[in-house]
């Protein structure tokens, strides 16, 4: 996942091997994803040695966008997923110089 605002990474992470978000604003939704179970808590003794229970790989994909949707006030209601039009931004007309 990688955030950018006003021409900058203010976030970027990956799961999978491990969490170490890098950007301006690197602990963004680390109180969030905390809460949500999908990474342990800074500096706790499950950091360090393992959580004896920790979140499938699927359950971590269905609650990061969650956790993401949360903090950024996203919602896509179910009615308007299904029956509506959803709302879309154009970021870019062209494909980056580094494609």
């Amino acid at each position: 996942m990688t955030y950018h605002a006003n021409g900058e990474v203010q976030l970027h992470f990956e799961l999978g091997a491990g969490y170490d978000p890098v950007g301006a604003r690197p602990d963004l939704l680390r109180p969030g994803l905390e809460a949500a179970g999908v990474i342990v808590p800074r500096d706790s003794i499950d950091d360090m040695l393992g959580a004896d229970e920790e979140l499938s790989a699927h359950a971590q994909q269905r609650q990061v966008p969650a956790v993401i949707g949360e903090h950024f006030a996203l919602s896509l209601p179910q009615q308007t997923i299904e029956n509506g039009r959803l709302p879309a931004v154009v970021t870019r007309t062209a494909p980056p110089s580094s494609w």
